[in-house]
């Protein structure tokens, strides 16, 4: 079950919709609707049964027996997202309740399906720019309701509505995870111990949604569509923590060098202190708020963690993973001498959170980069 709070208690990117036809299977991109101004980031494995126009899809799925219905009307039609929700789930009788929220400053619905023989959720969103409305719909068979719960919320929590979507929790997630109370950690830095803003809700929100993303990816094993699945783990992720750590960053970077390397070789002697930590009986990943605030994790709690402060440095940074190796590293954008990752034309410096080495140093037997792929978090244009 996903841990919900606020939930009803009742239980590369292109123009995909233009050009994909019936029975296409969606690739590892995100994929982006510039007419409408939204994109989604779908669990891998949906596949286009059918649509009309630019309005109106339906995907099914290669793994799981879910479908996913996307629609989108004009922003007059409707005076508020409740109403068109409830227009929506009407054609289903669905007999769940309709809740409104705020999501990116603008309006949004969310409502529980509960129709004959099957069961699932609804979102509403308004679209920037007062483009119109774009709802979502994702229902399986009523018996497997619980079992394809993971896959459901994860489909909706995939969709971003403008540019900056990409740097905040999903609409589900934020309607599960309202923020509550500030509290704060510590940073040492700059020969000082500096104060670093959170929210109560930010360790126990991000590890839902590794929980939730690590239950997803095992269903992808052993089947081609692994290695897009684990790359959509991260990318979720690192999503869902970006504005969780986003002052913490901002205060970090205050006592830290100006260039690059600087900052590279800063974080990385820092996240070389952190306490080694695992969890091999859950998702054995630690999620991101609690490891900057604790200083523990594994290497790919570190690594990630590493790209994200340096991403939101201005520093480009990607994580490498290697299944073999059983390892992951942060590889970043910087000058500096030593093993580097070719990736999309630029050449990262390798960076290894768990051994107290340089920037660009790694143990000889792990140096093949061909034992290595890249996770990149770049965000697709949108309005």
């Amino acid at each position: 079950m996903i841990t919900k709070k606020n939930l009803p208690v009742l239980c590369c990117a292109v123009l995909f919709f233009l050009l994909l036809g019936p029975r296409a299977a969606l690739s590892a991109e995100i994929l982006v609707s510039d007419q409408w101004g939204y994109a989604v980031d779908l669990p891998e494995g949906y596949v286009l049964e059918e649509k009309s126009g630019a309005e109106r899809y339906r995907f099914s799925h290669e793994l799981f027996p879910v479908t996913l219905q996307i629609a989108l009307y004009e922003r007059a039609q409707f005076p508020g997202a409740v109403q068109m929700l409830k227009h929506v789930t009407s054609q289903y009788s669905s007999e769940g309740p309709e809740a409104p929220f705020t999501w990116r400053f603008r309006e949004a619905a969310i409502a529980q399906l509960k129709f004959s023989g099957g069961a699932g959720w609804a979102l509403c969103l308004e679209l920037a720019g007062e483009r119109g409305w774009l709802v979502l719909a994702v229902h399986t068979a009523e018996d497997k309701a619980l079992d394809m719960e993971a896959v459901m919320i994860s489909t909706l929590d995939s969709v971003a509505t403008d540019h900056s979507s990409w740097r905040e929790p999903g609409p589900m997630t934020s309607f599960a995870w309202f923020p509550e109370k500030e509290t704060a950690g510590t940073v040492a830095c700059g020969g000082r111990t500096r104060m670093v803003p959170f929210n109560s809700v930010d360790q126990d929100a991000n590890q839902a949604i590794v929980n939730r993303e690590f239950s997803l990816l095992t269903a992808y094993l052993n089947t081609p569509l692994v290695y897009p699945a684990w790359n959509r783990y991260y990318r979720m992720i690192y999503r869902d923590a970006w504005k969780r750590i986003e002052r913490a960053a901002f205060v970090m970077e205050s006592c830290l060098p100006d260039t690059a390397e600087g900052k590279t070789a800063a974080i990385l002697s820092w996240t070389q202190e952190f306490t080694y930590e695992r969890d091999r009986d859950g998702a054995d990943f630690m999620n991101i708020p609690q490891a900057f605030m604790t200083r523990t994790g594994d290497c790919d709690s570190r690594a990630l963690l590493m790209v994200l402060l340096l991403k939101q440095m201005g520093v480009d940074a990607i994580l490498l993973v290697s299944p073999e190796f059983s390892h992951a590293l942060a590889a970043v954008d910087c000058p500096g001498t030593g093993a580097r990752f070719s990736y999309e034309g630029k050449d990262y410096l390798i960076a290894d959170t768990t051994a107290k080495v340089a920037p660009g140093r790694i143990a000889s037997d792990m140096a093949d980069p061909d034992k290595w792929f890249a996770v990149s978090f770049h965000d697709p244009a949108l309005p």
